[in-house]
């Protein structure tokens, strides 16, 4: 799993020149893939041959759709997180850790835990300040630009055939959520996204949530199930994946924290992780 690709992959912090790095880091990954791709447009790609990733804010924010991150790993799917933030200000009160390098180096080991608990390739960890992505200086945007520009060239070597990321609402409205998934949805609206790549947007219904148990106090924002037209099941072992990953943040979370957010997240999925396709899109229950 941690090969000499991924081990470049898992600095916290990207250098000053961040496409040379990244190159190097996942050109491995590309070509691989690209041996494996067919050519032409006909055949269907074999699971071997597929790579999913999943563009998320924080280390933590796979927990709204990790069992499905463990059913394509399992299903011979090569799966990749992209975590755009270092976490560093990610304080718990429980965990005594001040905000910093100190917490964004916790915050790394945590997410290579949840890549193995998963079955994950390694995390692509871009390191970014960490609610630092509204920043209005230098200039509004420079943050986000060039979260953009690293995320192109990740995309672009990885090559994946799905990506998941925060939709809209940004789960329960966290600023650097909805932010990564304007970044992402901005690089698919352009062009920049080797196509036929798809974008999904994980969602719950109002109804679903209105009957579940407390989830650590915050508001989800639901999503119509007439845009949920993705229905993506997963298995006890995947379930059972999730909640280990989930384990990994002890920096985050408490054991009762833990287990009160897993059963809320656990009524929600029901077996199943609902996505809304960017642009719309076909019913379907895979996302590829």
């Amino acid at each position: 799993m941690h090969d000499s690709a991924t081990r470049h992959l898992n600095a916290a912090r990207p250098p000053r020149s961040f496409e040379p790095w990244c190159r190097r880091a996942i050109v491995a990954a590309a070509v691989c893939a690209a041996c494996a791709a067919p050519s032409g447009s006909a055949p269907m790609v074999s699971p071997s041959a597929r790579t999913l990733v999943s563009v998320i804010a924080h280390p933590d924010d796979e927990s709204f759709v990790s069992p499905i991150l463990a059913h394509y790993a399992r299903a011979g799917v090569r799966v990749y997180v992209v975590i755009a933030t270092d976490g560093s200000q990610g304080v718990a009160p429980h965990a005594g850790i001040p905000a910093g390098d100190s917490l964004a180096a916790i915050r790394v080991g945590e997410a290579r835990c949840v890549a193995r608990e998963l079955g994950l390739q390694g995390p692509v960890l871009l390191g970014l300040q960490d609610a630092g992505l509204a920043a209005l200086h230098p200039w509004p945007g420079e943050p986000l630009d060039r979260l953009a520009t690293r995320l192109e060239v990740v995309l672009r070597e990885l090559r994946p055939q799905a990506v998941i990321t925060w939709g809209p609402e940004g789960g329960y409205g966290h600023a650097d959520h909805r932010l990564v998934g304007d970044v992402v949805t901005q690089l698919f609206q352009s062009g920049a996204v080797p196509q036929p790549a798809r974008l999904y947007f994980a969602g719950f219904t109002a109804e679903r949530m209105a009957s579940s148990p407390r989830r650590l106090g915050v508001r989800v924002y639901p999503t119509t199930p007439a845009l949920l037209t993705t229905q993506v099941a997963f298995g006890p072992s995947d379930l059972a994946a999730a909640r280990r990953a989930l384990g990994c943040h002890r920096s985050q979370f408490t054991e009762q924290a833990m287990n009160e957010s897993f059963a809320a997240l656990e009524h929600w999925w029901q077996g199943r992780v609902s996505f809304q396709e960017w642009r719309g899109g076909r019913r379907s229950k895979s996302l590829f």
